[in-house]
């Protein structure tokens, strides 16, 4: 079952840390998806496999509102294609490797980093129950000690 305030909560990553990426270089990459999938995959829970369907989930949703931006920003200000695509399109001879390319490396990526989230978010379980079971007290400035 998708958790759909993960997956907004990894949207709204990914749009503000595009957004200050574009903001600071006019360029736009695909990392702020990354990053957006990995708090996802972290929010979403301990399973790696719950993790990769909510870094998939943020990763298309952000991806409809890039995809047009893109195409507008390419038309208007004759943008450059974002950071990998741009690197990869010349090594492919046909549109259907384009295609494969550019879907796969807006893809699997943040499925990987939907998982790497979960996984974060397991060991960071692990660790708090860890800690609670030797009777450790959190630290000053712990997120904890509140």
């Amino acid at each position: 079952m998708t958790r759909w305030r993960a997956v907004a909560g990894g949207f709204a990553l990914a749009a503000c840390s595009e957004g200050l990426v574009f903001a600071a270089t006019g360029r736009v990459t695909l990392v702020g998806g990354l990053a957006g999938s990995a708090l996802a995959g972290y929010l979403a829970g301990e399973d790696p496999a719950e993790g990769a369907w909510h870094g998939l989930m943020t990763a298309m949703a952000w991806g409809i509102v890039l995809i047009p931006g893109l195409v507008a920003l390419s038309v208007v200000a004759d943008a450059p294609l974002p950071f990998p695509i741009e690197f990869l399109l010349p090594l492919l001879d046909t549109a259907g490797e384009a295609t494969a390319a550019i879907l796969l490396s807006a893809s699997l990526p943040n499925v990987a980093a939907g998982s790497l989230g979960s996984l974060t978010r397991r060991q960071d379980e692990t660790r708090r129950r860890s800690d609670e079971h030797s009777g450790r007290r959190p630290a000053e400035g712990d997120p904890d000690d509140a």
